[in-house]
């Protein structure tokens, strides 16, 4: 049986667990979704066009940007208790598969964009005509 004291230090932790989860969660949607969108606008100027290294960062940034809007924009609803997510499987499953696909995505990208840059810095001709 749980004590009085112990149940007000759950519901304590819980209820600062849902306030951090609701600030932290709209101050990373805000400066993610601002700075991935300067990054697509700067990426995607004349001069980076014909970098495939630029090219690899600014898909990056475009699926970062899905993640962040798709992940957190249910999980700000959730702090609200009006979450989507509870009621629709289907829209579960669709974020949470977006979000996976766009994470990993991005992730692959930025390993795509350093080994082409290992392979522009090599010794090796070959290597740089890959």
């Amino acid at each position: 049986m749980v004590s009085l004291s112990n149940e007000n230090l759950i519901h304590s932790l819980d209820y600062m667990l849902d306030t951090m989860n609701l600030y932290l969660s709209l101050i990373i949607l805000i400066f993610g979704t601002v700075g991935n969108t300067l990054n697509c606008l700067v990426l995607s100027r004349r001069a980076f066009r014909s970098n495939p290294c630029a090219l690899y960062f600014l898909i990056s940034s475009i699926f970062n940007l899905i993640s962040i809007v798709i992940g957190l924009t249910t999980k700000i609803m959730a702090s609200w208790h009006l979450d989507p997510t509870d009621t629709n499987d289907w829209i579960c499953k669709f974020r949470v598969y977006i979000v996976f696909i766009s994470r990993s995505m991005s992730i692959w990208l930025i390993m795509l964009a350093t080994v082409d840059r290992w392979l522009l810095s090599s010794r090796k001709g070959s290597r740089r005509n890959l």
